[in-house]
């Protein structure tokens, strides 16, 4: 769909000419650097110089679904209002190439030169400022970091150990003789996220975890720190429960955007034999050997007694935020307020510096890379973390999955796994109240519905060939014929046939990576059909709010 505004917008001559001759690199043939002449740029695609397909609205409107006459009217707003704030959220780019989704945003919003002002946009989802941190120097026994490999690719290591190759888990090259590597999983600590319930394709994960176990008693470790029993903290072989933050002395800053710090005491101590995840982590420094060195400000008794070095690591970064953001306010005076309100002379504007006052974007050629020079002078793809090939300027690639394939004639339905209301990811699905007051439903078009003889309030199957679930269904116009949702987050409840009960879309997920690293959730084909399968839990059968109150029966 943006490419197709792109094409509009330049159809009329809309674009800020001035703005990308000055700051753009690769928007059109005037602005290619002078070692990528005769390379396409941006405008070599869209016009289909480069390729004979012209991305006009009418070739955009095939493929995404929103008619051409609705992309025209969205890309003369958009481009002929100064300013104008294009907000290019997480959703579409939580797909198969959705990297090209984000740098296509970043193509309109620097052509219509709305980078650099007040009331513009150039970022995604992103925050003017940071928390600050207090870090000790390196030790080489204190804080190993061997390697890292995409969350989601964990199962497929395991599974398919040796015979893997470095991008098809996102391993970073080295250069040294662990280069390719691929690491032998044996064992797993799962802290502070629900991995298992919320990484895509759920079922493969089982499989790998049963893979752990096999290796016999003592052979393999999985480990899940929480406050909370969650579905992933079930499959573990030992569960160290954590406190809560009403249980320990911390800081928070807003998550993303917020712009104040949040003083956050202890309210109550911990319950049972709950810690927090920094005292479980110190005290497996001193059994390992290296506790004093992980933890400097500790001793041996803070397993016991946290509360000193805990608020000596708080009073260290207020100095730092205070050195860092002119802050006046003493830690007293913080603690004792709660909350304090960051403060700017102007607005704050991403990138004002650079256009105002010429300095360089941080990126080779010091300009808004469209055309990507890092990309374009990548001579060995194998030595990417991925190894898979990105386009040097954004492009509209087709996904594994889409209404657009053949594979529609199996799983004609595209599912899309948004984030509910009623409870974060999967945090709050144990809370009955949210329950009775949400069902976890698959919604779906009227149209679809009614092809298939589905009601409102008639228990559903979800399929493809990696999963099943069951749920309720909510029959609606609001929902695109051929598109089903169920949002993400429920805590799984699978029967002796792994059919999950509850309703979570991520058993049907894939868990191949996006090249550039993308989790590709909203990447799924599936069928639906009415079904005589148990729906668990059975609280969302009493639940009031949705289906049987406030919506009707269509």
């Amino acid at each position: 769909m943006m490419a197709g505004m792109a094409y509009h917008i330049w159809d009329n001559g809309w674009q800020d000419q001035a703005f990308i001759d000055r700051f753009v690199q690769g928007m059109d043939p005037g602005t290619m650097p002078d070692w990528a002449q005769g390379q396409e740029s941006f405008w070599d695609y869209i016009s289909g110089n480069s390729d004979g397909v012209a991305k006009t609205p009418d070739w955009a409107a095939e493929i995404c679904g929103v008619s051409a006459d609705d992309i025209k009217k969205l890309a003369e707003m958009y481009a002929t209002t100064k300013p104008a704030a294009l907000k290019a959220s997480w959703a579409p780019g939580r797909n198969a190439y959705g990297e090209q989704y984000n740098r296509m945003a970043a193509a309109l919003q620097a052509m219509t030169g709305n980078i650099g002002v007040l009331g513009g946009c150039a970022e995604g989802v992103g925050k003017a400022w940071h928390a600050e941190g207090v870090a000790y120097p390196y030790d080489e026994n204190a804080n190993i970091w061997f390697s890292a490999i995409k969350s989601d690719r964990w199962a497929h290591t395991v599974l398919n150990y040796p015979n893997v190759a470095r991008e098809e888990i996102g391993l970073w090259p080295r250069n040294d003789g662990l280069d390719g590597v691929i690491p032998n999983i044996r064992g797993i600590f799962w802290q502070g996220s629900d991995w298992l319930n919320q990484l895509t394709n759920i079922n493969k994960e089982i499989q790998a975890i049963r893979k752990l176990d096999s290796y016999g008693e003592g052979e393999s470790l999985l480990v899940c720190m929480d406050s909370t029993i969650t579905p992933t903290g079930i499959w573990a072989d030992y569960l160290l429960p954590i406190a809560t933050h009403f249980e320990r002395h911390d800081v928070a800053l807003p998550w993303y955007k917020g712009h104040y710090y949040i003083h956050r005491p202890k309210v109550i101590e911990p319950m049972g034999e709950s810690k927090s995840d920094f005292q479980v982590f110190t005290e497996l420094g001193y059994r390992l050997g290296f506790g004093e060195r992980y933890n400097p400000k500790a001793g041996r008794d803070y397993f016991e007694y946290p509360d000193a070095v805990d608020e000596a690591y708080l009073v260290d970064w207020w100095h730092k935020v205070q050195d860092h953001q002119h802050v006046e306010w003493d830690w007293e005076t913080f603690k004792a307020r709660g909350v304090y309100k960051f403060t700017f002379a102007e607005p704050h504007v991403a990138f004002r510096a650079q256009i105002e006052q010429g300095m360089p974007f941080d990126t080779p050629s010091g300009k808004i890379e469209i055309f990507s020079t890092t990309l374009a002078q990548t001579p060995d793809w194998t030595r990417t973390q991925y190894g898979y090939p990105i386009p040097a300027i954004p492009k509209w690639i087709e996904p594994w999955e889409s209404l657009n394939h053949p594979l529609t004639e199996k799983f004609p339905f595209h599912m899309i796994s948004p984030h509910p209301r009623w409870r974060t990811h999967s945090i709050f699905n144990n809370i009955p109240w949210l329950r009775e007051t949400f069902s976890q439903e698959t919604t779906m078009n009227a149209s679809d519905a009614r092809k298939l003889g589905i009601q409102t309030g008639d228990i559903v199957e979800c399929w493809n060939d990696r999963g099943k679930v069951v749920t309720p269904v909510y029959v609606t116009e609001r929902c695109m014929p051929g598109v089903v949702v169920l949002h993400e987050g429920a805590w799984m409840d699978i029967d002796e046939n792994g059919v999950d009960r509850s309703g979570n879309p991520d058993f049907l997920t894939k868990d191949d990576p996006s090249p550039a690293g993308a989790f590709a959730y909203n990447t799924v084909l599936c069928n639906v059909k009415k079904s005589e399968l148990s729906h668990r839990p059975g609280w969302d059968q009493l639940s009031t709010a949705r289906s049987h109150v406030f919506r009707r029966d269509l």
